[in-house]
């Protein structure tokens, strides 16, 4: 995911247009914590999958092994 200057100075513009400038920080903070949260979601998720499929994978190794 490629993000330009351009790109990234074109959403500061509309924020500006919809947010107040005061309130610009809070935003910001709200935005950082939520992205923080859903890298913790997925994060999460991935750990999970990933324990999963090593604990589907072990028995299947483990009855090629003995053969």
């Amino acid at each position: 995911m490629n993000i330009s200057i351009s790109e990234i100075l074109v959403v500061l513009l509309i924020a500006l247009l919809v947010i107040k400038p005061e309130q610009l920080p809070e935003v910001a903070v709200t935005l950082g914590r939520f992205a923080k949260a859903i890298q913790n979601m997925f994060s999460k998720v991935k750990g999970e999958m990933n324990s999963f499929i090593d604990s589907v994978d072990k028995p299947v190794e483990q009855t090629r092994e003995r053969k």
